[in-house]
């Protein structure tokens, strides 16, 4: 294909969130991909969120058997050792039955990755190429214990809710890379330069060069971007640029997610990370005060030509991706259990293999057992608890599984 083919080069966030992703939210900020093969059609539950569970993944609620599910980021298989708590993703599976369902396909989502250019004094955000990225009491940092456990120039890989508009991110997953082969940004562009050159919140790049051309950027169009790793002549060379393909594009049937409003005509109609939303027949439980551009909200309905026809909408209990708060879940084995006493710690593993450093306290709840029963082999355990640091999770509550 000629690279300068007028193909759409006027993105949506509809195909970002329904590929998946890409950030802005959840959007979700991330870079996803999409699957070979996917888009095929058919109903069933689609939801866009960051991961709350493990153990059979645990998006908006609903608690995904994701041991059949093919899994990709970005047009690359992974497997179920590679999801995270944090993670943005796009799960589609079976209807939701009392809670729970069986995922058929998962597209994870991480398109931000890049140096981190600088840091906030509070130490409550940084910058990642032109990218203001807002750490919350719950994003979960994968390997390091926190922001201040970054520098600058480290590369980072981001997941979470994301506002094209403002270029901005609420992270819900920060995870360190040692080594970076190439850089990835997704956002609106907001100029075109001379020759092939275009910018994305000042961000100059060139895809003169570039092998893969998708989509021929033009202002107001958003655009995935995957860039060399140094500039070059003042800006950095892509290697590849499109848009989301529309992984889902054939899915009608329940969804699920949460996101920013990004355009907004009326509490009827208006627009979550670009996704259109018709809200006329919609419940508010918590009213509508509050519903307007920029608010971060959940919504519930049904996907139909690529509008959502919501049954709810109500204001996000954290108001933020990476919310203080937001109360995690984990099922798995224990393993590494410290002897009892007031307070302890052990290592839960999922059935994906994911390994994830819990603590807990006086105050934390035992149910079916007791803290001397994490010593037993092969101990099986159901953990809701909160963030401390990095990905450690303070249980509130432990229940044994028998």
């Amino acid at each position: 294909m000629n690279k300068h083919d007028p193909i759409e080069a006027g993105l949506t966030r509809r195909q970002t969130l329904l590929a998946m992703l890409g950030a802005a939210g959840l959007s979700a900020c991330g870079g996803g991909g999409d699957v070979a093969g996917v888009g095929q059609g058919g109903t069933g539950a689609f939801s866009v969120g960051p991961i709350t569970g493990l153990g059979s993944i645990i998006v908006n609620g609903i608690r995904y058997d994701d041991s059949r599910a093919s899994i990709s980021d970005d047009d690359s298989p992974f497997g179920r050792e590679d999801l995270r708590l944090g993670m943005v993703v796009a799960v589609q599976g079976s209807p939701a039955v009392l809670g729970q369902s069986t995922a058929t396909r998962i597209v994870l989502g991480g398109e931000l990755v890049g140096p981190i250019a600088s840091r906030a004094v509070d130490g409550l955000s940084f910058v990642v190429l032109g990218q203001t990225v807002n750490i919350g009491g719950s994003t979960v940092f994968a390997n390091r214990s926190g922001l201040s456990a970054l520098n600058t120039n480290d590369v980072v890989e981001v997941h979470g809710i994301a506002n094209p508009a403002n270029d901005s991110i609420d992270a819900t997953y920060v995870e360190y890379k040692s080594l970076a082969s190439e850089y990835r940004i997704q956002g609106i562009v907001d100029s075109i330069g001379a020759g092939d050159r275009f910018t994305i919140n000042g961000l100059q790049m060139d895809y003169t060069d570039a092998d893969d051309v998708r989509v021929i950027p033009v202002v107001g169009a958003l655009v995935r971007v995957r860039l060399a790793t140094a500039p070059v002549d003042g800006a950095y060379p892509v290697n590849r640029i499109r848009k989301p393909e529309d992984s889902f594009s054939g899915f009608s049937g329940e969804v699920e997610f949460k996101g920013t409003i990004t355009a907004f005509s009326s509490t009827a109609s208006f627009s979550v990370n670009d996704l259109p939303v018709n809200a006329s027949g919609a419940s508010f439980p918590e009213g509508t005060a509050g519903i307007e551009a920029g608010a971060f909200v959940e919504v519930k309905g049904t996907l139909i030509n690529g509008v959502v026809v919501a049954g709810r909408v109500k204001l996000d209990d954290d108001g933020t991706a990476g919310g203080a708060g937001t109360e995690f879940e984990l099922h798995g084995t224990v393993s590494a259990a410290t002897t009892p006493g007031s307070s302890g710690s052990f290592t839960l593993t999922s059935s994906g293999d994911v390994a994830v450093p819990v603590d807990w306290t006086s105050g934390t709840v035992f149910r079916d057992g007791s803290s001397a029963d994490l010593l037993g082999p092969n101990a099986l355990v159901e953990v809701k608890g909160t963030l401390t640091s990095g990905n450690r999770i303070t249980a509130t509550r432990i229940s044994f599984e028998r």
